[in-house]
């Protein structure tokens, strides 16, 4: 759609505005210059200006519109673009399409899906409407939808490359993808989109000295109110500053508290939103980073086309993302021993897997509430949960809870999900668990609570009404497990053959509760059974669980953070060895 400037052609300047207070056109063009000088209150302002001299006044409703997106007062931005739609509707695509995008912020995603939809109808060829729908249906669990949605995005823009990054996530959600397939599909999107931008013998300027100061820059958007901050801020605390300086690049354009709390634990912080690939590459050369940590994968936010370029000696992926990133510009992976048991999954990345004895540390929410008394002792029936993404409950998974609930009729199913607090959205995950039901769904589909998902403080209030969580397969849970341990309340898991099937396992056994880790689905409904025949074994399970969190592995950060030091050492020493023999 073009700018208010584009249609409107503006050449005034400020200061000629102020003689015309009268003119609606005057005021949408201040707002336009102030929107472009960075001030989006000021640049509001002087739109919702214009629109009390002239209320239907397009171009400057649909610049309303935007900056208060931009602003997050979303209720306010959808109301313009609503009624931008009725003065003006040969621009409805882009319009609708943008109501879609608030709406899923809103967490109203029927609607999000039917404003798309109609979008799409107005001009089904926008690229980024495709892509913004395929987001939305993977949000509710259409897997196979959203991922032709992204397809035919991809289509229409063959360098889409984020929608081709958010279709190899969609490929890990899929039930029917196995890692041979996983890689491939990766190593296509590397070999289109990232290898042409790496130089084949890139040039470094760096001291190729082993035992010196490393530079480490961390590059992620999620550095902020995030999951990942639960694993990041322990380590950017212990990290031993006279060994390591250390930087973090952060892609996210927003700030909030725990943003600025972690910058305090580093040595430098760079605003990264608003650079190209190019210009972030470029910033990490004059930085002169040795070791450069991308934390994404190919999730929302990540610039793994500045990592292409390489601007760093090492370049290591880590955490935010459990495959393989396809690129030949990445030279580790960060694991331990439990996600990718030696010989056996190696073939299955691009990267080199770096292994530490455990591949990452949790530091808890400081908000959690104490753990509680089993709720089953007081209720007289067993709460089972699930607090997962929904896309990652598939029909086998529906299937297996349904039995798991006709064998015990008195228990109770909660699932916690994005929108779930909808009518629409309960409905159609009654549907899913009614079809598995075979002619039983009165007396199960009556025991299934579903919730939508709340702010932290609340979501760990939720755990005082669970008694067992159930994780799905075979994708498991990662940070919802650790939450769900912390507060008492153990997961039923199969172990699978992935690093996406095997996370929660690895968790299990380092709290001491190999036996709640079960290998096949027979074995997962057996243990789930006997954790709801046993309410005094499962109280003390729920009494100590916090305690051995503590204990384990996973939460001995200053450990992992020493680990996670040497994997680094041991990185650099292999890049200068190689350098020196080629100079030889």
């Amino acid at each position: 759609m073009p700018s208010g400037a584009d249609v409107l052609g503006a050449t005034m300047q400020p200061d000629e505005l102020n003689s015309l207070p009268g003119n609606a056109d005057a005021w949408h063009q201040h707002g336009v210059l102030a929107a472009k000088a960075g001030s989006p209150e000021k640049a509001l302002a002087h739109h919702e200006a214009a629109l009390r001299l002239a209320p239907d006044h397009f171009w400057a409703e649909v610049a309303a519109a935007g900056l208060a997106h931009q602003m997050g007062r979303l209720e306010y931005s959808l109301g313009l673009y609503r009624h931008a739609l009725t003065v003006n509707a040969s621009h409805a695509a882009p319009i609708l399409a943008n109501m879609g995008v608030i709406l899923k912020d809103l967490v109203r995603l029927p609607e999000a899906i039917a404003t798309y939809r109609q979008s799409l109808a107005a001009d089904p060829g926008i690229a980024e409407t495709h892509y913004n729908l395929g987001l939305a249906l993977y949000e509710t669990g259409s897997i196979e939808e959203a991922e032709r949605c992204l397809r035919r995005a991809i289509e229409i823009r063959p360098d889409f490359h984020t929608a081709h990054s958010s279709l190899l996530c969609i490929y890990g959600f899929n039930r029917n993808q196995n890692a041979q397939r996983l890689l491939e599909e990766h190593q296509r999107w590397g070999a289109i989109h990232a290898d042409p931008l790496t130089p084949e013998h890139p040039r470094f300027d760096n001291l190729l000295e082993t035992g010196r100061r490393l530079t480490v820059g961390y590059v992620s958007a999620d550095l902020c109110e995030h999951s990942m901050r639960f694993f990041m801020e322990p380590v950017l605390a212990n990290h031993n500053r006279n060994s390591f300086r250390i930087l973090c690049y952060d892609n996210w354009p927003g700030e909030d508290t725990v943003n600025r709390r972690l910058r305090g634990y580093v040595d430098g912080w760079r605003k990264v939103n608003h650079l190209s690939d190019e210009e972030l590459a470029a910033q990490v050369r004059a930085d002169q980073v040795d070791i450069l940590v991308d934390l994404s994968g190919h999730t929302t936010g990540n610039r793994l086309l500045a990592f292409a370029r390489k601007p760093a000696p090492v370049q290591v992926t880590w955490l935010g993302y459990m495959c393989t990133t396809g690129m030949r510009a990445m030279d580790y992976r960060i694991s331990d021993p439990h996600l990718d048991p030696p010989g056996q999954t190696e073939h299955f990345y691009t990267e080199t897997l770096m292994r530490m004895p455990t591949a990452a540390t949790f530091s808890p929410a400081p908000e959690s509430p104490p753990v509680n008394r089993l709720p089953a002792l007081d209720r007289g029936f067993v709460t089972f949960a699930s607090f997962n993404n929904y896309t990652k409950i598939g029909d086998a998974v529906i299937a297996l809870w349904v039995r798991l609930l006709q064998a015990l009729p008195s228990s109770r199913l909660m699932i916690v999900m994005l929108g779930g607090d909808d009518a629409d959205i309960q409905r159609s995950a009654r549907e899913r668990f009614a079809r598995h039901c075979n002619g039983d769904a009165g007396t199960v589909i009556g025991r299934i609570e579903i919730r939508g998902r709340r702010a932290l403080p609340q979501f760990l209030r939720v755990f005082h009404e669970v008694d067992v969580a159930l994780d799905p397969f075979p994708h498991c849970g990662g940070t919802t497990t650790l939450h769900t341990l912390w507060m008492g309340v153990p997961v039923v898991s199969i172990e699978g053959d992935s690093e996406l099937s095997r996370s929660t396992g690895g968790m299990m056994r380092s709290c001491g509760l190999d036996h709640l880790v079960a290998q096949d689905q027979e074995a997962y409904l057996n243990v789930a059974m006997s954790l709801a025949a046993d309410l005094p074994g499962l109280a003390d399970i729920r009494a100590e669980l916090r305690s051995r969190v503590a204990a384990s592995s996973i939460g001995d950060s200053a450990a992992v953070t020493r680990d996670l030091e040497s994997a680094y050492h041991a990185m650099w020493s292999n890049f200068v060895a190689r350098q020196h023999a080629l100079a030889a």
